[in-house]
């Protein structure tokens, strides 16, 4: 069975997936307000299951679903999308 090559680009798009750190705070910052959001614990925890997946492409977008990874991290209602199964389970 021949590897599939890992794509270089977002999964849910054909962009660069380089976004700066302004950014990405601009996104967490606005975010808060607007949606239920998980606690400082459970967030820290689910960056460090993020940190030490295969599917990380340049430090902050996950590769399966294409998001940021510290955005779907905040976000209450979100999972991790491993095909393995959640990185975040007892992070809830």
């Amino acid at each position: 069975m021949e590897d599939i090559p890992m794509p270089c680009t977002c999964k849910g798009c054909e962009r660069d997936i380089s976004i700066s750190e302004e950014q990405i705070t601009r996104i967490l910052t606005n975010m808060r307000p607007k949606m239920e959001c998980v606690n400082d614990e459970v967030y820290e925890a689910r960056l460090l299951a993020c940190s030490q997946c295969e599917e990380l492409m340049s430090g902050h977008t996950c590769g399966i679903s294409g998001s940021i990874v510290r955005v779907r991290a905040l976000a209450a209602a979100q999972n991790c999308p491993s095909y393995h199964g959640s990185r975040w389970i007892g992070t809830a």
